[in-house]
C-alpha cells in the first residue's frame, strides 16, 4: 500500500512536471543574457515545449530577430505553487544569465547551469537575482 501511494506521487509530479513544458510563455527582456553557451539579445522571446511529444526540451526563440537556441533544463521543484509565469536571471560581473523559468500555476519550474556562477563564487563575487514577468502569448 505504501509503495503504491510513493509511486502514485511520483507519477502525478511527472505529469505536472510535463504539462507546466507544454505551455508557452512570452517575456520582453531588456538586456543581453547568456543562457548554455549562447548569448542573446535583448528583446521579446517566445519560450515553448520542443515538440509535442512533452519531452524537457523546450525552444527560446526571439520574437524581433528570430534568434532561437534549443536547451535542456533540469526541473526545480518549489514549495508553493507560482502564481505567475517569469524568468529569473543571476547577475554576476555585470553579466546576466537565465537561470529560472517559471509558469503560472505549478509548482515545478525549469533551471539552467550557470557555468560562471561556480567561478564567481569561487572568487566570492556578489550576485543578485533579476525577474522578468512572462505572459501566456495571444493566439
Amino acid at each position: 500500500m505504501k509503495r503504491m501511494l510513493i509511486v502514485s506521487a511520483c507519477l502525478l509530479f511527472a505529469v505536472s512536471a510535463i504539462h507546466a513544458q507544454t505551455r508557452s510563455i512570452q517575456a520582453t527582456i531588456p538586456f543581453d543574457f547568456v543562457v548554455g553557451d549562447s548569448t542573446m539579445p535583448a528583446g521579446t522571446y517566445t519560450i515553448a515545449p520542443a515538440s509535442n511529444s512533452g519531452g524537457s526540451a523546450i525552444l527560446l526563440r526571439s520574437t524581433d530577430s528570430g534568434a532561437a537556441v534549443l536547451l535542456l533544463p533540469h526541473n526545480y521543484e518549489s514549495n508553493s505553487t507560482h502564481h505567475t509565469s517569469e524568468l529569473v536571471f543571476k547577475v554576476i560581473g555585470g553579466q546576466c544569465y537565465l537561470w529560472q523559468i517559471w509558469t503560472e500555476g505549478y509548482d515545478a519550474g525549469r533551471e539552467f547551469s550557470v557555468k560562471a556562477l561556480k567561478t564567481q563564487l569561487a572568487d566570492a563575487a556578489p550576485t543578485e537575482s533579476v525577474t522578468i514577468k512572462a505572459t501566456v502569448p495571444k493566439a
